[in-house]
């Protein structure tokens, strides 16, 4: 029996896949096992080197032998591992099998994204927590960045600086051990907005919106927390094609996160500036409209009503296929119509009421009117007067009236006057719709203007449509076969 150093390294040997810990790691590095159990605690051993020949007979031995007591106090773990051993006992690597990697290898280290332990490269857990430090779905690829989920996981902590803002997540960072951060879309003073990959699923791409809070009272941080949990399960209960899916919910320090479908396209509002601020067409924004109308009718009919309080363009994403989503629900809640709230929503877009801080559904079809008269008009109301919405057909006069007869209702101060419930006004802009799509009308009897002909270019010059009748049209054609007639005749008499 061979000694492996002189510092007396012991090792601790997992019952699940038999790899060699070191003595004080709680889980096992290589299946993720738990390795401190209590009671019972895992067998301590001395590391010794064997041949090939005695390997079998040692193994019978072990199994016939008393375990060796645990000691009291571990002995300090060695800087490196035991490294020099036979060669009839090395793998192809140059390690025993269940060995951790040579010294040669102690410098480069990884960082668990949960503890911010130091782990040896090669390491498949983490030996303090046990979270994974490999990608199950990508077994080459490490699920986190070295020091980069240290620095994130640092940053959780109330340490922002307050003129900079709060530190943001870097590149490559993992949360949760599977959500790897790839880009920042936006950020603000309550949080950010990032683009990651789910390792779990190696195709889908996700969005992360990071809320923070800087509570100090312990009491309001588990309040906050408990509202934002209550917040993502309404979220998630939410199945509508036209309303982004809630996939996950969880909480870092003082910042909560929620991990949401990724919807390829751009808001309105980026793609009005792309255009600078040129109006849209009328028939896009009805249709857009209408799709809007009939999130917000599925958000009203909940029970409890779920008021969305937020409508405007940035909000509001177009799709390659012309398809709208309503995102950022971050302000959304239950409708309770006994409980008054705090003033929440976009100055210019909000209506009377939602100052006051008492909200209803009919708000949202208000802030659905201020959003479409921006888009038809290009006129940003956050830059103008509270409440002020010129006519539609002086700032674009491009409009049809009934459209500008309808933004015209759903802009009043008082809910009362507006339309009773979002399917109404739905309803009110298909009939819009319908109306441009159709061909004009016909009086019966009558020929259209687009008709070709003598009739059309004599209604081109003004003159009624009563001599364009059927009976009209017939004797007018007979009469001027006659004179083709008579012409002929006299051309054939001449000759």
């Amino acid at each position: 029996m061979i000694e492996v150093s002189s510092k007396e390294a012991r090792e601790l040997i997992c019952h699940t896949c038999g790899f060699a810990n070191m003595i004080g790691e709680k889980y096992c590095s290589e299946c993720g096992a738990p390795l401190a159990h209590d009671p019972p605690a895992p067998p301590v051993r001395l590391v010794e080197l064997i041949s090939d020949d005695d390997e079998e007979t040692d193994a019978l031995n072990s199994e016939n032998a008393p375990e060796s007591p645990i000691p009291l106090t571990p002995p300090p773990v060695p800087e490196t591992p035991p490294s020099s051993l036979r060669p009839g006992s090395e793998t192809g690597n140059g390690q025993r099998p269940g060995q951790r990697p040579s010294s040669s290898r102690k410098d480069k280290q990884v960082y668990c994204r949960y503890c911010g332990s130091k782990n040896i490269l090669g390491n498949k857990y983490c030996h303090e927590c046990g979270a994974p430090l490999v990608s199950h779905t990508h077994p080459n690829q490490s699920v986190q960045a070295t020091q980069s989920a240290v620095r994130a996981r640092k940053s959780y902590k109330p340490e922002d600086d307050e003129d900079a803002g709060p530190t943001l997540l870097p590149e490559n960072a993992v949360l949760q051990g599977r959500y790897q951060i790839t880009k920042l879309i936006g950020q603000g003073g309550m949080g950010a907005i990032y683009l990651a990959d789910d390792l779990r699923f190696s195709r889908r791409v996700a969005v992360i919106k990071e809320m923070l809070d800087h509570f100090t009272d312990p009491d309001q941080r588990r309040t906050a927390t408990s509202n934002f949990d209550r917040e993502a399960e309404m979220l998630a209960n939410l199945k509508h094609m036209g309303i982004p899916e809630v996939y996950d919910r969880f909480t870092e320090g003082n910042r909560h996160y929620l991990v949401m479908e990724y919807i390829d396209g751009a808001d309105l509002e980026q793609r009005l500036l792309a255009q600078d601020n040129a109006p849209f067409e009328e028939h896009e924004v009805l249709d857009w409209s209408v799709q809007i109308c009939e999130i917000l009718s599925y958000l009203h009919e909940q029970d409890p009503a779920i008021v969305y309080r937020d409508m405007k363009p940035a909000n509001l994403i177009l799709n390659k296929k012309g398809k709208i989503y309503v995102v950022d629900f971050g302000i959304a809640r239950h409708f309770n119509p006994t409980k008054k709230g705090t003033m929440i929503g976009t100055q210019g877009y909000a209506p009377p009421e939602q100052y006051r801080g008492q909200v209803e559904p009919r708000s949202d079809i208000y802030a659905l009117a201020a959003t479409v008269h921006h888009l038809l008009t290009g006129r940003d109301p956050q830059g103008e007067a509270p409440f002020s919405f010129p006519p539609l057909r002086e700032e674009n006069p491009k409009i049809s009236p009934p459209m500008e007869k309808l933004v015209a209702r759903c802009l009043s101060m008082e809910p009362e006057a507006r339309f009773k419930n979002a399917r109404e006004m739905m309803e009110a802009l298909q009939k819009i719709g319908s109306r441009r799509s159709s061909p004009p009308p016909t009086i019966p009897g009558t020929v259209p203007i687009q008709s070709r002909g003598i009739s059309t270019a004599l209604m081109k010059l003004g003159l009624s449509h009563k001599l364009f009748s059927a009976e009209w049209l017939l004797r007018l054609n007979i009469v001027l076969l006659s004179i083709i007639v008579i012409l002929l005749v006299m051309l054939l008499a001449k000759n």
